[in-house]
C-alpha cells in the first residue's frame, strides 16, 4: 500500500511516501506562511524521486493538530483534495499522539509540546501500557510553557517541536526527574504519522472527508491589518 503522509502542524513541516511501514522517501522543511508554497512542489518532487505518480497513491494520512492554524488548514486541504480527486482513502491523526508515539517502549510519562502563541504550548500526557498501547493520562490543554509543572506528576520525558527555544526553558523549570528526548527526535515526522495512519486505515478504513476537521484548542489570533497613515 503506497501512502502519502503530510504533517504541516508543527514548526517544521514534513511529507513522506511509504510502502506500508517502510519509508520510501521523506522531506523535512522549515514552515512559515510563505514557506507552505513549497508544499505541493515538495510532494511532486518526492513522488518523482521514489518513482511514483499521484495515481499510485493508495492512502493519505494527515496531521489534524493541534498546532499551526495556517499549517493545519493547508495540510488538510491538500490531503482532502488528493483524496477526492483520486478517490482514495484518507485518515487524520492527532498531532500530540503521533509525537508521543515517536518515543516507544518507555516506562516514563511522555509530554509532547507544540508551540502555540504568546509563550504557550499545546500539550498532553501519555504513557505506554505493558501491552504496548499508548494511553492518554491527561487531556489536551493549552498553557504557558512556564506553567507545565502544574500538569506534571511523575518522571516525564519531553518531546517538542522547537528544541532550541523549548529545551532551555524545560531544563530550567525541571532540574531533576525530567528528561528531554534527544534533539534529533524533536518535531513530528510525517513517517511517524504514516505508521499510525496505516494502522488506522487497516483497522477502521477511511475517514469521512466532510467530517475530517482540524483540532483547535484555542481561538485563532486574527488581527486586522495596521492602517497606514
Amino acid at each position: 500500500m503506497n501512502l502519502l503522509s503530510i504533517n504541516t502542524s508543527t514548526k517544521q513541516y514534513s511529507v513522506a511516501v511509504m510502502k506500508d511501514e517502510i519509508v520510501s522517501g521523506e522531506y523535512i522543511l522549515p514552515s512559515s506562511p510563505s514557506h507552505f508554497s513549497n508544499l505541493m512542489p515538495s510532494i511532486d518532487d518526492l513522488l518523482v524521486k521514489v518513482g511514483l505518480v499521484p495515481q499510485n497513491i493508495d492512502g493519505l494520512i494527515v496531521a489534524l493538530g493541534p498546532g499551526s492554524f495556517t499549517g493545519i488548514r493547508i495540510g488538510l486541504s491538500v490531503a482532502k483534495g488528493f483524496s477526492e480527486c483520486l478517490n482514495i482513502p484518507i485518515t487524520g491523526i492527532h498531532t500530540l499522539v503521533a509525537m508521543a508515539s515517536q518515543l516507544p517502549y518507555l516506562n516514563e510519562d511522555i509530554c509532547p509540546l507544540v508551540t502555540s502563541r504568546k509563550g504557550e504550548v499545546f500539550t498532553a500526557i501519555f504513557k505506554w501500557s505493558a501491552h504496548g498501547y499508548l494511553l492518554r493520562c491527561k487531556e489536551d490543554t493549552c498553557l504557558k510553557i512556564n506553567d507545565l509543572s502544574s500538569i506534571i506528576e511523575n518522571k516525564t520525558i519531553f518531546i517538542g517541536n522547537d528544541f532550541s527555544n523549548q529545551g532551555p526553558i524545560l531544563k530550567q523549570q525541571f532540574r531533576e526527574n525530567q528528561i528531554l528526548a534527544p534533539a534529533n527526535l524533536w518535531n513530528l515526522k510525517a513517517s511517524s504519522l504514516g505508521i499510525l495512519g496505516l494502522k488506522k486505515l487497516q483497522k477502521s478504513g477511511s475517514d469521512n472527508v466532510d467530517e475530517l476537521v482540524p483540532i483547535y484548542l484555542r481561538g485563532a489570533d486574527i488581527r486586522l491589518p495596521k492602517k497606514v497613515s
